[in-house]
């Protein structure tokens, strides 16, 4: 192994800090990345190795390594200076302490990995605000932070996060005591984040929107699914937020054909939206939302029409040195008149997952949802995409 540069032992459920043990007797300076996810039965014993023998680490994943403690995290300080991405999700023993060694807190023990840019703690859920704090403080390089899942934060943990100039994505997801308090925080400070998820934070409303619209118009990807938004918080947003690509605003019950026309009319560069459970936009919002020129991916599953809406959505295409192609694609009742390359997704059981979908058009087959940046929020759907094209008539 002496020129190994990456290992990945994901998922080995057997693998044992004994069998570690064997592995790393000695330095091995040109490993970057380690992958130990699932390995269930490693301990701070193992991490202990790590951080002996790869001093060199950029990447570590240990992701659902359940037995690790603040002791390993010490000792991760201790030894891993050069760590850039962490990845501790699911380590439940964690605690605000073990983000302090982390965050260079206790110097006479440990440096820190103070030159950490990507910090994953979903689903940590001793931590609180002073993780936030000591995040604040000692981490100062990080670009991207995910803390979804983490219900001891609050609004006043957000307040330490807001003057962290190099964050640029930051994923909130399911915190429940988030609420539009936390929002205007990150809104007042000094932030330039690209990325933003408060999905299922159910204390965050049209208020936390013109916040946004005010301090962080820079995003390019926002999910709200599942907030308490309207009409009324899209408008105070859209007229602000024009670099928008990503727009997620599944299972937003009160979101209307009004909301999706003012999005329509300000949003002219967005890629992607996320309508999913949307159960009160009808076919003239939808129309709208395809006229979008740089529109690629849509969901619409739990979308259905009504007896009298059952004709063809007509979708067109204003971009410039495409040709206007036109497929008849039916899913289900939904009937839709496509045009290339836009993606849509369909429910679970309305059309076999991987299938192909023919038409007399062309052909629609699976896609990877990694492929076009989007992961979280369509997982489950079958996506498809234009593939084989034929002449429009």
């Amino acid at each position: 192994m002496a020129n190994i540069e990456s290992l990945n032992l994901s998922g080995c459920y057997n693998l044992t800090d004994n069998g570690l043990g064997h592995a790393f007797v000695q330095e091995i300076g040109s490993l970057r990345a380690l992958n130990l996810s699932l390995c269930k039965q490693i301990t701070d014993s193992s991490l202990g190795r790590i951080a002996q023998y790869l001093k060199g680490l950029e990447v570590l994943e240990l992701g659902g390594c359940s037995n690790i403690t603040n002791t390993g995290l010490l000792l991760i300080a201790w030894g891993l200076q050069r760590l850039k991405s962490l990845n501790l999700r699911s380590c439940r023993h964690l605690s605000d302490v073990g983000i302090g060694h982390l965050a260079g807190m206790t110097r006479s023990a440990a440096e820190g990995c103070l030159g950490l840019e990507q910090l994953t703690l979903q689903d940590c859920q001793k931590l609180t605000d002073l993780s936030l704090k000591h995040i604040s403080r000692g981490l100062t390089g990080l670009r991207l932070l995910n803390l979804s899942f983490c219900g001891g934060i609050s609004d006043a943990g957000l307040l330490h996060l807001s003057h962290m100039g190099s964050l640029r994505s930051l994923n909130l997801r399911s915190c429940d005591n988030i609420s539009d308090t936390g929002i205007m925080h990150l809104a007042m400070g000094s932030l330039r984040l690209s990325g933003l998820d408060v999905s299922f934070c159910d204390k965050v409303g049209d208020q936390s929107l013109a916040y946004i619209a005010q301090g962080l118009d820079g995003l390019k990807s926002l999910s709200l699914c599942s907030c308490h938004i309207s009409d009324d918080g899209i408008n105070r947003m859209v007229r602000q937020m024009h670099g928008l690509r990503t727009l997620n605003i599944g299972q937003c019950v009160r979101i209307t054909d009004k909301g999706l026309e003012l999005i329509a009319e300000h949003l002219s560069q967005l890629t992607g939206i996320d309508l999913y459970g949307c159960t009160r936009i009808t076919k003239r919002g939808l129309e709208r939302i395809t006229q979008l020129p740089c529109l690629k991916v849509l969901n619409l599953g739990l979308w259905q029409m009504t007896d009298s809406e059952k004709e063809p959505l007509t979708w067109s295409s204003s971009r410039q040195g495409e040709m206007e192609l036109h497929y008849m694609v039916t899913l289900g009742d939904l009937v839709h008149t496509l045009t290339a390359p836009l993606i849509i997704t369909t429910p679970p059981g309305r059309t076999p997952k991987g299938e192909k979908i023919k038409t007399d058009r062309g052909e629609l087959l699976p896609l990877g949802l990694d492929d076009h940046g989007i992961k979280d929020s369509f997982t489950d759907y079958s996506v498809y995409a234009l593939t084989k094209t034929g002449k429009s008539d």
